[in-house]
């Protein structure tokens, strides 16, 4: 029998959160009202594919706790040096994501995800500001002219997609 540690209880929780969270999913997915246009790949079809796949994953992850396999934490073996966690990296990621949400409808998609990648770039030790903006930008256009023009699935509009001329054409 496996002795009930911190960590597997941590462990347990885990995989039990994520069960539950592909579970909610899947129940948004069958509650999920669909546009009126037919279409064989639907926002549900997406839904259906994630949902699905973390329950399994949480299902796997369940019954390998149950049966005492359980991961090690970084660190933790003998002879390994221990790294503490990063905060500063960590901050700058999660604060290009919240400027992501918070510019999004005002500014427009593009401007809003150019900055959130180069946030992220910079948060991972780039340093050429130059090049990862221009990165950024082109990346950002390549995403909203697929979702946009591609799946017509309509992003934000806003200065660049306006300035692109890849702005929604609005019906008076």
């Amino acid at each position: 029998m496996t002795k009930v540690t911190r960590a597997v209880v941590a462990e347990a929780v885990f995989a039990l959160g994520f069960l539950l969270l592909g579970l909610f999913v899947l129940y948004d997915a069958f509650t999920l009202e669909e546009p009126g246009v037919y279409s064989v790949v639907s926002p549900k079809t997406f839904e259906y594919i994630i949902g699905g796949f973390a329950t399994v994953v949480g299902g796997l992850l369940i019954l390998e706790v149950s049966r005492g396999k359980y991961g090690v934490a970084e660190g933790t073996e003998p002879g390994q040096e221990f790294l503490p966690p990063d905060v500063k990296t960590m901050s700058i990621v999660i604060g290009s994501m919240l400027l992501h949400i918070f510019l999004i409808e005002p500014a427009g998609y593009i401007a809003a995800a150019t900055l959130t990648f180069y946030g992220v770039s910079f948060a991972f030790g780039s340093r050429k500001f130059i090049k990862d903006i221009a990165l950024a930008f082109i990346f950002a256009v390549v995403v909203y002219f697929v979702f946009s023009k591609g799946l017509r699935i309509f992003l934000p509009d806003g200065f660049f997609e306006n300035l692109l001329g890849l702005a929604r054409e609005t019906q008076g």
